[in-house]
């Protein structure tokens, strides 16, 4: 498991006030608003992001990501793409 889930849900919730999803966190109604303030983020740029947030906190756990994403392995650059969300939003 990701070591900095529970520090990116909290800065999640902190950030967008949403826990409506699982076990409390950000919904994606309530995540691209506050990734689309990040500046210099291409559309792109915050589906990866939304994508790592759903891997860390497990929506995916049974996806087969080969089949969906063949040229990707999202769960080796989820970690690293949440960890740089980590300090976009911890401002």
């Amino acid at each position: 498991m990701y070591k900095g889930r529970r520090l990116l849900k909290e800065l999640l919730e902190e950030q967008t006030g949403c826990i409506l999803q699982h076990d409390g966190w950000t919904c994606g109604s309530c995540f691209f608003p506050i990734i689309d303030e990040i500046k210099g983020l291409s559309d792109d740029d915050d589906h990866n992001y939304w994508l790592a947030v759903l891997a860390v906190r497990g929506d995916y756990d049974d996806f087969d990501w080969k089949k969906q994403y063949p040229d990707k392995n999202v769960l080796e650059f989820a970690p690293r793409l949440a960890s740089e969300l980590i300090q976009k939003l911890d401002i």
